[in-house]
């Protein structure tokens, strides 16, 4: 998205994705796409903060305020390019005709890395529907797995679309 003057107002796709907060890394998987990305916190912090209402230096602004050293723009433009590689943007985003392309090599060799880690999105391996195994309803996975999580965890859950079987309270096999 854009405003009348032209900044660029970058808003997150949110439609048929499932996420999972860990400690310091966003897991994001692509339920259309069958791809899973792992978002650091510097890249998980700016795609969260892209609502389509901010621009690229209200996004650097929002970032400065999670880390105590300043944050050049640089920095967003990178992460916006990773995201938007990942199909992780509604749209795609037009770099400023004056800005030379961006790379995590160019902004270490700039001195721009400070106190702010370095945005990385990084694609990990996910398998299909298919090669996770047969869909299977929780309550089939419970009676089949019980207290071992382990035994069902990626299966499809047919009875929850968009759901796979996970850990869930007690050690039980849930879909979540």
């Amino acid at each position: 998205m854009k405003r009348s003057n032209g900044e660029l107002l970058p808003k997150a796709r949110k439609d048929d994705l499932v996420m999972r907060q860990i400690p310091g890394e966003l897991l994001v998987y692509d339920l259309k796409r069958h791809k899973a990305f792992c978002l650091n916190d510097t890249a998980a912090n700016i795609w969260k903060s892209c609502n389509g209402k901010r621009t690229v230096a209200d996004l650097a602004t929002e970032l400065q305020t999670q880390y105590p050293a300043p944050v050049d723009e640089k920095v967003v433009w990178l992460a916006l390019n990773q995201l938007e590689k990942s199909n992780l943007l509604q749209a795609s985003i037009a770099r400023p005709a004056g800005l030379p392309p961006i790379s995590r090599r160019s902004l270490v060799r700039a001195g721009i890395v400070t106190a702010v880690a370095l945005p990385i999105v990084t694609m990990i391996a996910a398998p299909t529907a298919q090669a996770a195994g047969t869909p299977i309803t929780e309550a089939t996975c419970k009676s089949r797995h019980g207290n071992d999580p382990g035994g069902c965890g990626g299966t499809i859950c047919s009875d929850k679309p968009g759901k796979i079987c996970v850990s869930g309270g007690g050690n039980n096999c849930v879909c979540g």
